[in-house]
């Protein structure tokens, strides 16, 4: 009897067959990687998108060219931007943002570098497979990359797409965030094309970036981007209003009459934002196509429908009910179409008179509300309740709160 320990080997030989290496698929796109395809087609796409760097650099004698310039990377869905970045090299990622199934990154790209990035997608695809694994050179660096192409201003721009202007000559503030080592850069270009950054006080700086406001026109910023490279992303200057209400102070009307000219105003048949408050005073130039003087109403005829808040209280929340935070609208050129409208009941008493009582604040707030009801019965609206109650506590409702 045969031992089973002295059985022959099975002989496979004649079946094994050779192919050439696929990369695993891991997010993205489903398509596995063959390495020879892939790598052509990559360095393909990285020449002809460094060609275009090249074609925008020096076209602009106010400009330095720039050492380096960036293109648009496209990974894989959830890839870290890390896996493009070689600090020895200066090959850095920018702005990032996901599109659809994959992830776009504004990728710098260093002149003296381009070489050894080159290099990196040649052995990929030449080089031999590794011993443990059987993969090629730099696999989990090349397999993630879906693209290279030629990066557009919509590259950096990770702000709503519907706000990013089309128009050369369209002039707001910008978020420039640049790299921190790139601040004087930045300060120096804004000088030679004449455009406005925003002293340093206004600027916002984090570890490795600096987010610096700049005043300018989309052609400078294109300008500043691809000619200068200095900037790695871009937003809409919208954090800070102080611009607004310290620079421009004295100013203020001209802002305003600009933002109510290219305001598109509602009719009479649109929702309404009814202000339970101090009353509005209507005649401003923000509020008056909105809110008709049929449209303000008082609890007490005597107290009048304007505002008597000494800090204008009830203007301002309809000025915010009406159009939100004003200081991207105020930088902007651009038309702006209104939707809804205003309606203001006037629920507290002007100085002087006598106070309301507190345990009336529920049927105050009822007769309140059939006012407008009343006057316009068909129209929808919504109501605010800006003022509270003040020395009231407890977890209990109360019968104004219950309105």
């Amino acid at each position: 009897m045969v031992s089973r320990f002295t059985l022959p080997h099975i002989d496979i030989s004649a079946l094994h067959s050779s192919n050439e290496y696929t990369g695993s698929s891991t997010g993205g796109s489903s398509v596995p990687r063959i390495r020879a395809e892939h790598g052509a087609k990559l360095l393909n796409e990285l020449n002809l998108a460094l060609e275009a760097v090249d074609e925008v650099r020096g076209r602009d004698d106010r400009l330095e060219t720039a050492p380096g310039g960036f293109i648009e990377v496209e990974l894989r869905r959830g890839t870290n931007p890390t896996v493009l970045e070689r600090r020895t090299a200066g090959i850095r990622p920018g702005a990032v943002k996901d599109t659809g199934n994959a992830r776009t990154v504004a990728l710098y790209v260093p002149d003296h570098a381009r070489e050894a990035f080159a290099r990196i997608l040649q052995d990929y695809q030449n080089g031999p497979l590794t011993q443990r694994g059987q993969n090629p050179p730099n696999a989990q660096r090349v397999e993630p990359i879906e693209a290279f192409r030629r990066a557009h201003l919509n590259t950096f721009w990770t702000d709503d797409p519907e706000a990013l202007p089309t128009d050369p000559q369209h002039e707001m503030w910008w978020a420039v965030w640049a790299h921190k080592d790139k601040e004087a850069n930045v300060e120096d270009v804004c000088r030679r094309l004449d455009v406005r950054a925003a002293a340093r006080d206004r600027r916002m700086y984090f570890p490795e970036a600096v987010v610096i406001p700049v005043l300018a026109r989309r052609a400078a910023i294109e300008l500043m981007t691809f000619v200068a490279g200095v900037v790695d992303e871009l937003r809409r200057a919208t954090d800070s209003p102080v611009f607004f209400v310290d620079d421009v102070r004295d100013s203020q009307h001209e802002w305003s009459d600009d933002l109510a000219g290219r305001i598109v105003w509602p009719g009479t048949d649109v929702p309404s934002v009814c202000l339970l408050d101090t009353g509005v005073n209507r005649a401003h130039a923000l509020l008056e196509p909105a809110l008709a003087t049929g449209d303000q109403h008082t609890i007490n005829a005597a107290w009048g429908t304007t505002d008597h808040d000494g800090f204008g209280h009830g203007t301002a929340m309809a000025g915010l009910a009406l159009h939100g935070d004003l200081t991207a609208q105020l930088a902007d050129t651009t038309e702006r179409l209104l939707a809804h409208r205003l309606e203001s009941v006037k629920l507290l008493p002007p100085h002087g008179a006598d106070p309301n009582d507190p345990n009336s604040y529920g049927i105050l707030t009822q007769a309140a509300i059939s006012l407008p009801e009343i006057a316009q019965p068909d129209r929808t609206r919504v109501f605010c309740m800006a003022v509270t109650n003040d020395n009231v506590s407890g977890a209990t409702p109360s019968t104004w709160s219950g309105q």
